[in-house]
């Protein structure tokens, strides 16, 4: 199982910290780190407790035995010599995998082989991908961005997978971050606009914090705007 990689996001939180803060919590030792950490998160889930809800799904991440690695690569593998793009990288640990000479990574911070944002990406973006990760932002308003972007320059027949659509709980997806743990953020929320998209077959895998999977039959097909609803 991939270990899940934790997200300080300053375009979710909207704040940056200064240099100087930057440092002075980088020069602390480790434990007073994880513990300064923790309180922080405390704190902000307490600011934010009118948004708790008590439900909590316990999917078992680390017993199932797939993950999103397994299924770029399943869905690489339908093609030859296949063109793959990947949203949001970090650490490298997806791409990295991805046995393709013919693969971009977008991220603006780290990973991959493009220093941008998505949006910035697709502004000059003329290729069509056969496979396309979406694992940027975990917005809501940006991964929907993503996936109409992704479907825009896909190939004939091409597939797309998003990460993070099946959150455990409330602190989990609330927007704006409240942990330093596992963070799903509402991106569950595009998979309702899919199930009514026209032009595209789509399933969650319950697998790996949940792996969206859109077939594209039809690429100048339009998603399905619930904005207002949801």
């Amino acid at each position: 199982m991939i270990k899940k990689k934790i997200i300080i996001s300053p375009e979710i939180t909207g704040k940056k910290k200064s240099v100087k803060r930057k440092l002075l919590y980088l020069s602390l030792p480790p434990l007073i780190k994880k513990i300064m950490t923790r309180i922080h998160s405390y704190y902000l889930q307490k600011k934010w407790s009118r948004n708790a809800d008590p439900r909590h799904l316990d999917f078992g991440w680390d017993k199932i035995n797939f993950n999103r690695i397994a299924t770029v690569n399943l869905l690489l593998n339908k093609f030859k010599n296949p063109s793959y793009l990947e949203i949001g990288c970090a650490s490298n640990s997806l791409f990295n995998s991805v046995p393709t000479i013919n693969k971009i990574g977008v991220d603006p911070s780290s990973g991959g082989n493009v220093r941008k944002t998505s949006d910035e990406f697709f502004n000059y973006n003329e290729k069509k991908f056969d496979v396309v990760f979406i694992d940027g932002l975990h917005t809501y308003e940006q991964v929907r961005k993503d996936v109409i972007n992704s479907i825009k320059f896909s190939s004939q027949n091409a597939w797309i997978a998003l990460h993070d659509l099946l959150p455990e709980n409330w602190i989990e997806q609330h927007v704006p971050i409240i942990t330093k743990d596992s963070w799903t953020g509402d991106v569950w929320k595009v998979a309702f606009e899919l199930l009514q998209t026209e032009g595209i077959e789509f399933k969650i895998l319950k697998i790996d914090n949940g792996v969206g999977v859109i077939k594209v039959l039809n690429n100048k097909t339009s998603l399905k705007d619930l904005r207002n609803e949801l």
